[in-house]
Parts: structure tokens; C-alpha cells; sequence
């Protein structure tokens, strides 16, 4: 009994906590004016149903569950909504202009499927609700059906999986059209949508080990993790809750824009006059020096359409657009290394001074280019 009762004291703290960040997140980015105001709307629809799933808990802990029974099961009824929420969130921070459509209202359809099934729950009396509510605590056991909780967890993976498929379609789009990646964005879209899979896990927990109160354990402690991780990005990392860089075009612009490639009338002679006129604009305007450069921004200085340009990079000069960039980069930091002039400079500072924003991209795109590091460059033109 003494172990049970440490156990929810401490289950009870971390209730504590986890609601009292959720609450202050919620209206945190509620609040927020932000150029990505609309994407952290849905960041605060998702933070709101994490800190919902804790509330229960925490008004059984202070014992107050008993005058408001009806919200025992809450979390299992919304979470069928979470799954389009951190969807949307996604959508929201990859795509340029994203806003929700009337199409986009089936992907609640799951939700409103659950609530029919479960009407007979959802409306059962206040004292059985409580009861229920008693049981999941002292057993673990979950008032829902096996199946039904499988299909919920089939659900969330289906949706982590369309947010994960999403957000390597943006990381290529960024390879194609920047020269700089900076993985965090990405990274953070991943580590958010893992929320997710936590059904997942605990259900293969419980198969297990077949000790059912450990899924209670787990929800609470993963759903305070999140809440306390978004807490913690938006204070290390706020740049991750403004508009992320080099959003990809709508579906229909981009079908728009493949369309016109594919079908390019271009003769060669335009394509030729193109590709002088791109490298003239690259050999004495010097782009690539601009860390953050995108395939927009060079468009717009050599006068090319963005789609047109990156057609003859591909096909005249045969490379993607990043290695384009990064040659002369790479070209310039080269003549550096090896030029008394610069002999002062460190290795990151000819590295920043060609265009580059990092270290670790600098040797791993030297090395792609010369079959090198940079030291080895120096050593061999010493020989």
C-alpha cells in the first residue's frame, strides 16, 4: 500500500506539472502574434489535447474527479483528434499559403465513427463513469474494447505516417532548392509527431509484460514529456515557432510548375542563352557567397523563371541545383586554402567567408567534391 501511494504522489506531481505547462503553453501561443500565428494554432489545439488527457488524472489525485465524472474517459474520446491536429501542424509549417479546406473536415470523420460507437459510454451514468474511471487506475484496465483501442492506435500511425511522408517530402524539396539545410526544422516536425506512436508502445508494453497498470504509467509520463519538450523549444529554439524557411508550394502550384517543365518548349538555343547568362551572373555577381540562397532568389537575380532555371541546371549543366551552388563555393574556398593572402584564416572562416553557414557541411561537401578534407587539401598542395 505505501508503494502504491508514493506511486500516485508521484504520478500526481507529475500531473501537476504537466497541466500547469499545458495550461500556459496553450494560451502562450493562442496569445502570440506571429507571422506563423496560423501553424501555431494548431500547435496549441494539439498541447491543449495532451493537457486535457493529464486532467483527469490530476482530478482524481485532488479529489475532485467525483464531481465532474463525466470527464473520466475525455482523453480517449479526443484522442481520435490528435492525429489530424499534428497533420495539420505539419501542413502548416511545409506548405506556402496552407489553409484548411472543406475537404479537409474528413479527416475528422474517424473521430465522429469513435463517438457513435461509443454514444452508450459517452452518456452511461455519472457513478459508472466514476467506477470505470477507478478500475483503469487500480488495473489499468480501459473501459474501451480491445479492438477499439487497436483501431485508435491504427489511426494515430496512419497520421504519423502522412506528417512523416510529408516531411521528407519538404527536407527534398529543401536539397533541391537551398543550399542550406538546417535539419532542426525537420528534426523538431519528427520528434513532435513521435507523440503519436506512444499508443503504440504501450500497447506492445502491456502485450509484453502483460502488467496493464503500466500503460497508465507511460501516458502520463510521455504526454508531460511533450508538453515539457514544447516548453523547452520555446524557449531554446523559438525560431522554430515562426515560419519555417523555403516552404514548399501548394499541391496545385506545384503541378502547375512540373507541368510547365515537362512540357518546356525551350528550344536549345534559349537554353544556351540561358546558361550564359546564368553563369555570367554567377561568376561576377558572386551568388553562392549568400549562405541562405535559394533557387526564388537566384531566379530573380539572373531574370530566369525559377521553373525554367532549374530545368537547364538539370539537363545543360547537369548538375541539382545545391551541387551548382556549392562548386563555387567550394572552388572559392579552395583559392583560399591555398593563397598566402588568406593564410591568416582559419578553416571555418575561409568556409563562412565561401558562402558557407556551418562547419559540418563545409568538410562533408569539400570532401564530396575533392575526395579531401580540408587539412589533407592544404597538406597535398604543400607537397
Amino acid at each position: 500500500m505505501i508503494i502504491l501511494v508514493r506511486g500516485i504522489t508521484f504520478l500526481s506531481t507529475l500531473l501537476s506539472i504537466g497541466l500547469f505547462l499545458g495550461l500556459t503553453l496553450t494560451a502562450f501561443l493562442l496569445i502570440k502574434q506571429s507571422r506563423k500565428s496560423y501553424a501555431n494554432l494548431f500547435l496549441a489545439l494539439v498541447v491543449s489535447c495532451y493537457t486535457i488527457f493529464l486532467l483527469p488524472g490530476y482530478l482524481y489525485g485532488a479529489h475532485l474527479l467525483k464531481s465532474v465524472p463525466h470527464l473520466s474517459s475525455i482523453g480517449s474520446f479526443i484522442f481520435p483528434v490528435l492525429g489530424p491536429l499534428i497533420y495539420f501542424y505539419v501542413k502548416a509549417n511545409t506548405r506556402r499559403s496552407f489553409r484548411l479546406r472543406t475537404s479537409d473536415l474528413l479527416h475528422f470523420v474517424p473521430f465522429l465513427i469513435f463517438i457513435v460507437l461509443d454514444w452508450q459510454l459517452l452518456t452511461a451514468p455519472s457513478a459508472e463513469k466514476y467506477a470505470d474511471y477507478e478500475v483503469l487506475v487500480a488495473e489499468g484496465i480501459f473501459p474501451f474494447p480491445v479492438w477499439e483501442r487497436l483501431a485508435k492506435v491504427l489511426v494515430a500511425i496512419i497520421y504519423f505516417a502522412l506528417s512523416a511522408r510529408l516531411i521528407l517530402r519538404y527536407q527534398r524539396h529543401l536539397s533541391a532548392t537551398s543550399t542550406s539545410i538546417d535539419r532542426s526544422y525537420a528534426q523538431w516536425l519528427f520528434l513532435f509527431s513521435s507523440s503519436l506512436l506512444v499508443p503504440l508502445v504501450v500497447m506492445t508494453l502491456v502485450a509484453l509484460t502483460q502488467y496493464q497498470l503500466i500503460s497508465v504509467t507511460i501516458f502520463v509520463l510521455s504526454f508531460v514529456f511533450f508538453i515539457t519538450m514544447v516548453y523547452c523549444v520555446a524557449l531554446l529554439r523559438p525560431s522554430l515557432f515562426h515560419r519555417f524557411p523555403n516552404r514548399m508550394e501548394s499541391e496545385s502550384s506545384r503541378q502547375i510548375a512540373q507541368k510547365k517543365y515537362e512540357s518546356s518548349t525551350l528550344r536549345e538555343a534559349q537554353k544556351e542563352q540561358m546558361v550564359a547568362k546564368l553563369l555570367t551572373c554567377v561568376t561576377h555577381q558572386k551568388p553562392y557567397l549568400e549562405p541562405e540562397l535559394t533557387l526564388s532568389q537566384l531566379a530573380e537575380q539572373v531574370d530566369i523563371p525559377a521553373h525554367y532555371l532549374s530545368q537547364i541546371i538539370n539537363e545543360k549543366i547537369q548538375q541539382s541545383f545545391g551541387d551548382f551552388i556549392n562548386s563555387y563555393r567550394i572552388e572559392k574556398a579552395k583559392n583560399m586554402l591555398t593563397d598566402d593572402q588568406y593564410s591568416h584564416y582559419t578553416i571555418i572562416a575561409t568556409a563562412y567567408e565561401a558562402g558557407f553557414n556551418s562547419k559540418s557541411s563545409f568538410n562533408n561537401l569539400f570532401k564530396k567534391f575533392t575526395h579531401q578534407t580540408p587539412s589533407q587539401y592544404i597538406k597535398s598542395t604543400k607537397l
